[in-house]
């Protein structure tokens, strides 16, 4: 079928301020029926503020869309919804306390003849679909006992099951692992080829240049370009100009790796266990070492992190800090250790995102800015602006909520809190999901720079590539156990991705 002159979405110099806060200016270009069309560009580049308009949540300051033909006179989800249109946030959007079943038809579509929910139907009905696209899903199963991976697929099942004409799928991969994700893209090709239009928001190159007909880069709120996705185009075109440099070398470069690591043991852990969680853990952090652990979904990785840092009780085990026996294992105790924590979910574990950005720095550091019940505000400020700046957090002052915030800025935000209590060990789980490139080469620089000054560091990542560029060994886990261990130059992808897929 030609589609050259097919076009299913006009987008016509649309600009959208929030007061003073330009996010998109004057941005134009056209989205063809049935193609792929990815929106890609660093955090704050513009992307989700463009896909919230074209969704009817916002409303931009000028500019029109036009969509299948019709320009939008009035923006609200509704009007989206009945021009066909459906989004998976990267937040999910998800009612916990419901079936499978009834997230993916949550308008209650099949009705007995007395008006009643029939719960029959709408259980084969939500069958069909999980069979239709292959996911491993029970319709009859509750939300709040799936993984994250499973919610988030759920949703994506909710949105295509909708007869929408257009997805938008906002970073739709970011909870998923290396087989949900090739899963993901298998149901996109099936979407593209009964002409359904998908417009896609990622910054995992790789799986964009996968997935993509066609591909626009943002940058600070205007369009730079767009890329017709064939074998002419490299992963360096893309980041250079998202950026707006030219990079010489690849984000993720290989550790280089010295003799400065240390026979002492900084932080060990032995024979850690719970039940369906983990079992027979031990390992060891040496002084200087940066120790990775890496695992596929369910393997037990993140119930390691948490458990270490006393999010979640083990139930036997034994924690050792400098060579002491921590008895107690809590986050209170290990803050006080000057021993902190990076969470996985900013938003639900991370972050106050309804308070100030001052409010969140002052969270481990109370104590030492307050004398007694009084808080010592012009020195908190101070502490708070000096690690918005060392971390280069875009934030138009120390009052703004970190909601406000792009993600890249959000996990600066996150990354301050935690070192600004000035740590002795940094637990780090997924330190940088969810931001783009360039942020995430900033917080790379943090962290090592960071293990530079004494800093022992645990990275927790399902990114290869990124615990290739950070640490000296990598831990690999597989059916809640550890399985393999990998060190400097033995470190490999397909190394790795032997021992964690059970091949060794």
């Amino acid at each position: 079928m030609d589609k050259s002159n097919d076009n299913f979405l006009i987008i016509d110099n649309i600009s959208k301020n929030y007061g003073v806060v330009q996010a998109l200016k004057n941005v134009s270009f056209t989205v063809k029926k049935g193609e792929v069309y990815t929106l890609l560009g660093e955090n704050g580049a513009g992307k989700s503020t463009l896909v919230k308009i074209i969704k009817g949540e916002e409303t931009p300051t000028k500019g029109d869309i036009t969509l299948d033909g019709e320009t939008i006179k009035n923006y609200s989800p509704m009007v989206s919804k009945a021009m066909g249109i459906a989004m998976v946030h990267q937040e999910l959007a998800i009612f916990e306390n419901m079936t499978v079943a009834e997230n993916i038809f949550p308008a209650c579509d099949y009705l007995t003849k007395t008006g009643a929910v029939d719960k029959k139907r709408l259980r084969k009905e939500a069958q069909d679909r999980i069979d239709m696209f292959g996911m491993d899903l029970i319709p009859s199963q509750k939300m709040d006992t799936l993984t994250v991976a499973q919610q988030q697929m759920t949703e994506i099942l909710r949105a295509i099951s909708a007869g929408s004409k257009c997805v938008l799928l906002d970073e739709p991969t970011s909870g998923l692992n290396k087989d949900e994700t090739e899963n993901l893209m298998k149901i996109i090709d099936r979407l593209r080829a009964e002409g359904i239009t998908i417009i896609y928001i990622s910054h995992r190159i790789a799986e964009v240049m996968h997935i993509s007909d066609r591909i626009t880069v943002l940058r600070d709120g205007e369009y730079v370009c767009t890329f017709v996705n064939d074998e002419k185009l490299k992963e360096i075109d893309l980041i250079s100009r998202m950026v707006g440099r030219e990079l010489t070398k690849s984000l993720y470069s290989r550790k280089a790796y010295t003799d400065t690591i240390s026979d002492e043991v900084f932080f060990e852990v032995k024979n850690m266990n719970k039940k369906n969680a983990v079992y027979d853990i031990d390992f060891q952090l040496r002084k200087g070492e940066v120790l990775g652990f890496f695992g596929l979904e369910g393997s037990g990785t993140d119930s390691v992190s948490r458990m270490i840092f006393g999010l979640e009780a083990m139930e036997s085990g034994e924690v050792f800090f400098k060579g002491e026996k921590i008895d107690k294992v809590t986050t209170t105790t290990m803050v006080d250790k000057k021993i902190m924590y990076i969470n996985n979910n900013r938003k639900t574990a991370g972050l106050l995102l309804n308070s100030s950005t001052l409010n969140n720095m002052s969270m481990p550091v109370l104590k030492e800015y307050s004398r007694g019940a009084v808080i010592n505000n012009k020195r908190l400020t101070e502490h708070t602006e000096k690690y918005v700046d060392a971390f280069s957090v875009v934030i138009p002052s120390v009052y703004q909520k970190p909601r406000n915030l792009s993600g890249g800025n959000q996990q600066k935000v996150l990354l301050s809190i935690c070192l600004g209590k000035e740590p002795e060990l940094l637990i780090t789980n997924e330190p940088t999901r969810g931001i783009d490139v360039g942020a995430k080469a900033e917080i790379h620089k943090f962290l090592l720079e960071a293990v530079e000054k004494g800093v022992g560091l645990i990275v927790f990542s399902s990114e290869l590539p990124e615990l290739m560029s950070l640490c000296d060994r990598i831990l690999v886990m597989k059916n809640k156990h550890i399985v393999g261990e990998i060190s400097k130059e033995e470190i490999s992808e397909e190394f790795i991705m032997t021992i964690a897929a059970g091949g060794i």
